[in-house]
């Protein structure tokens, strides 16, 4: 072969070659709804990756408090330091404060929504008027079927704009707060990411590697639905430790030490058995037990067997991260999260599958008898996201072929 023939075979290859794969740009603009733990340490993240931070809260005292310290310190795991709040010199970069929602994700490149299940569909009332095209809203955490409880919302607002709407299965940061300081015990090693539509989860995870490092792409919001663990992990010790709860809050009560072993080989591991199975009807195969699931986000390796002797009680001693992590905070118990957003849901799926779920029922008629509310009425339903009726097939395509097309659009397929 002449060096001619040969230069023009190399060119020939170059030419029929893939391009070469490009990451996109991390945001440039990031706007955090919510200003607890969580979304103050989104803010720091967004904030020491380069990008232009705006934080809201709708309650007034967090945002007076922030801007009255004028920085958020963080102590822990991962974003060791200090971060500027408020108003200031434009040398310094800082997160600014905004009053409102939508004076926030102006001009956003990624809206987190790290708020209680609670107030999703609210905020996407709230913002369906002022989204952009293009824009990325991250619900952190999305619970069940946040993100379709998100979509629907933005649907009967008639909001215009083409947004991509995700939620994850957990938050990122095992946290806890004291005042303007934030302690990270630990930053979870991998979190599921789950889009509407369904196809934008790979380029959504690239597009925030930058900031999230531990995200993976999941096909279905079902998986994250199902994935969440803290139902099965959180509820049964709080429910059932209301003496040691209710004392002396100047007393950290740490949750390892609430979750005995008699507790966990029997109500918790009956709640993850009833978990993995309903979620089995929906076509989600390859949930692992919960106890392996944390060894895996918070454990030192990043590969984990599944061991059908492994239990919840003996994961959490062995790691390191909840030796001092707190059962509540100053707030209390946050069971009024799972239960409505996570058990409540679950258990209405099961009826759907035809799946009996006892345990998960139990504590919801026990969580709503504690808390003087009707959790199974009130929470996160089937019914509720527009899905009843449909057998666990039929719901799984639906969510498949959802797209995030403007309602007023002839091929916009409600979800």
């Amino acid at each position: 072969m002449s060096d001619a023939q040969f230069r023009a075979m190399l060119d020939a290859l170059g030419r029929d070659a893939a391009p070469p794969e490009t990451t996109p740009p991390k945001p440039s603009r990031v706007a955090v709804l919510g200003a607890g733990p969580v979304g103050q340490l989104l803010a720091c993240q967004a904030l020491a990756e380069g990008a232009e931070v705006s934080l809201h809260s709708v309650y007034g005292d967090e945002l007076s408090a922030l801007a009255a310290a004028g920085g958020i310190t963080v102590r822990g795991a991962g974003l060791i330091g200090s971060y500027a709040v408020g108003d200031g010199p434009a040398t310094t970069p800082r997160i600014r404060l905004a009053a409102s929602a939508d004076a926030a994700i102006r001009d956003a490149d990624v809206i987190f929504v790290a708020t209680p299940a609670a107030a999703h569909a609210t905020y996407a009332g709230l913002l369906a008027s002022s989204l952009q095209d293009g824009q990325l809203v991250v619900l952190v955490p999305g619970r069940f079927l946040g993100a379709v409880d998100f979509a629907r919302a933005l649907h009967m607002h008639l909001c215009s704009a083409e947004v991509t709407v995700a939620d994850l299965d957990v938050a990122p940061y095992l946290a806890t707060q004291d005042g303007a300081q934030i302690h990270v015990h630990a930053l979870a090693r991998q979190v599921a990411l789950a889009t509407l539509p369904v196809e934008a989860a790979e380029p959504t995870t690239a597009r925030l590697r930058e900031l999230l490092p531990m995200l993976r792409a999941v096909d279905s919001p079902l998986v994250t639905a199902f994935s969440s663990v803290t139902g099965v992990v959180t509820v049964a010790p709080l429910l059932t430790n209301t003496a040691a709860l209710e004392g002396d809050r100047r007393q950290k009560v740490l949750l390892r030490d609430l979750i005995v072993p008699g507790l966990s080989e029997t109500v918790i591991a009956d709640l993850d058995r009833e978990r993995r199975a309903v979620a089995f009807h929906f076509g989600v195969h390859d949930l692992p037990p919960a106890a392996t699931w944390l060894r895996t986000a918070y454990g030192d390796s990043p590969q984990v067997r599944d061991d059908p002797d492994e239990d919840v009680c003996r994961a959490i001693r062995d790691l390191e991260v909840f030796d001092d992590f707190a059962a509540v905070t100053g707030s209390g118990p946050r069971v009024i999260d799972d239960v409505p957003f996570t058990l409540v849901p679950l258990a209405d799926a099961g009826r759907l599958a035809g799946v009996p779920t006892p345990v998960t029922d139990t504590m919801i008629a026990l969580a709503s008898s504690l808390a003087g509310a009707d959790f199974a009425r009130q929470g996160r339903t089937l019914g509720g996201l527009g899905l009843a009726g449909q057998r666990p097939e039929e719901l799984r395509r639906r969510l498949a072929t959802a797209s995030g097309r403007r309602p007023h659009a002839t091929t916009w397929r409600k979800v």
